[in-house]
């Protein structure tokens, strides 16, 4: 045990002698990335618990297509969106508009059969009312309806689904504008596909918190080595 304890010590004193020197800037690079992965995650956190929603509200959405200016926190509205598309026997669409971790704006519409998801808007419509208020992210739901919930597990994007979110994502992300998107079930939102704009958070704002504190002091250059070693992007 003795040994050991010795053992470890010179591990961690090497460990420290071998990280007394500042970050490069490739290492300065990948600890950023690392950084700004982890800020993002925290941004888009939010409950993916059953909630309940108003009921005259969710009978009374258009189903030719409305705007509906709203204030919900984007933490709680996959679920929110989850709660209006539960039930509904033909495919739902939902497009929220989002700032500063605020939906401020809805659109929905009734697909045109059971089978396919329809939106009414086109992405150059979406992408003005983005740069028209500032939203930072689209949010896209869509419901599957399923005949036999006991027994059957309709929470799965088809392929179709992953496509035209990929279509999306090449349209939006090079206007500034992220993409989420989700299939609901039995009132519950599964996250499907995530992509966001690299002017969103961008690196260059972490990498110059990096540089001035990089090269303070050693006991500071240790520290930014040991969170580009261990900050895991989970």
């Amino acid at each position: 045990m003795y040994e050991l304890l010795i053992v470890i010590f010179l591990i961690i004193i090497m460990y420290v002698i071998t990280h007394l020197h500042p970050l490069n800037e490739k290492e300065i690079l990948k600890l950023a990335d690392k950084r700004r992965s982890r800020a993002i995650k925290t941004y888009y956190n939010y409950s993916t618990k059953e909630k309940s929603v108003d009921k005259g509200f969710k009978k009374g959405m258009k189903s030719t297509g409305a705007y509906y200016l709203i204030n919900e926190d984007l933490s709680l509205f996959p679920s929110i969106a989850a709660g209006l598309l539960k039930y509904k026997k033909h495919e739902w669409a939902i497009i929220a508009f989002e700032k500063n971790k605020t939906i401020q704006l809805m659109w929905t519409n009734k697909g045109i059969n059971k089978k396919t998801v329809s939106i009414f808007l086109s992405t150059e419509q979406i992408i003005a009312k983005c740069k028209d208020n500032n939203y930072s992210t689209v949010l896209i739901f869509h419901n599957h309806p399923n005949s036999d919930p006991h027994t059957l597990d309709c929470s799965r994007p088809s392929q179709q689904d992953i496509n035209s979110a990929q279509i999306f994502s090449n349209d939006f992300n090079k206007y500034g504008i992220n993409l989420i998107e989700f299939v609901c079930e039995r009132g519950l939102p599964y996250e499907y596909h995530f992509s966001d704009s690299d002017t969103f958070l961008p690196t260059s704002e972490f990498i110059q918190n990096i540089n001035e504190i990089n090269g303070m002091s050693k006991i500071q250059n240790v520290s930014l080595h040991t969170e580009k070693i261990f900050l895991f992007n989970t």
